[in-house]
């Protein structure tokens, strides 16, 4: 790994895995196999995180409609790579040395088979009263379903409670993400010619994020990548609107 300073280290990291269909396309390859690289970047990705002792990591698996509306085939093999990845994590032994709590966000157990969810049910169980790193995957994940979600359950609250006052407290505790610290650092693979967010990743989360655009696309995103990702933070003045 390249050398880094560890002072002024992002603590929450968030990355868009961006591009790995568009890298099997262009190796002449079937899309799955583009996740299935794509799945190995991932690795090195937290791999890296570890190591550098970042605190949050989020990296976003796919959206509601990534996994409702493209092919059976493409979508089945993303539910077995997803299973795969929960039962190898639930083995690595970093994880437990650095006691990663692991979470995955999302409308997971609405799409997944029920071989999925019992994997990711027993890392999550497993994990749950870790208290050294957060790692999150998002899965089956808007962030518009998310704020959706969050407004029914405060008005559901409000019902019970006349005098309930909506503060920004209380909406991030109604957040699928509240327990999550803010995003300092926003990495989307594969889209430096085509910057944006998709449907509002995480949008309270990130509402004073650094966003990071680059063209490599996603399983060509490995540790150096990553550091490269880190440096270009450090290089940043973050003001926080003052």
């Amino acid at each position: 790994m390249k050398k880094i300073n560890r002072d002024n280290l992002p603590q929450h990291i968030a990355i868009i895995p961006d591009a790995n269909r568009r890298w099997a396309k262009k190796k002449g390859l079937a899309p799955w196999r583009g996740h299935l690289a794509g799945a190995k970047a991932g690795v090195e990705n937290t791999e890296a995180a570890l190591e550098l002792g970042i605190k949050c990591l989020s990296i976003w698996g796919g959206s509601w409609s990534n996994l409702t509306k493209r092919s059976d085939l493409e979508i089945k093999a993303l539910f077995k790579l997803y299973e795969s990845y929960f039962k190898k994590l639930l083995k690595r032994k970093e994880i437990h040395e650095h006691q990663v709590k692991v979470s995955v966000i999302g409308r997971w157990q609405e799409l997944l088979p029920k071989s999925g969810i019992k994997a990711a049910k027993e890392l999550m169980k497993v994990t749950q009263d870790y208290n050294g790193r957060l790692l999150n995957f998002f899965i089956g994940y808007n962030g518009t379903d998310e704020m959706i979600s969050a407004i029914k359950s405060i008005v559901k609250e409000a019902r019970n409670n006349k005098d309930l006052k909506v503060t920004p407290k209380l909406l991030k505790n109604h957040l699928w993400t509240g327990d999550l610290p803010p995003v300092d650092l926003l990495i989307r693979t594969g889209s430096n010619n085509d910057p944006h967010n998709s449907v509002g990743f995480m949008m309270w989360q990130t509402a004073n994020v650094q966003y990071y655009f680059t063209n490599v696309m996603y399983p060509d995103f490995n540790k150096n990548e990553f550091i490269k990702a880190v440096k270009e933070y450090q290089r940043r003045e973050r003001r926080l609107g003052k």
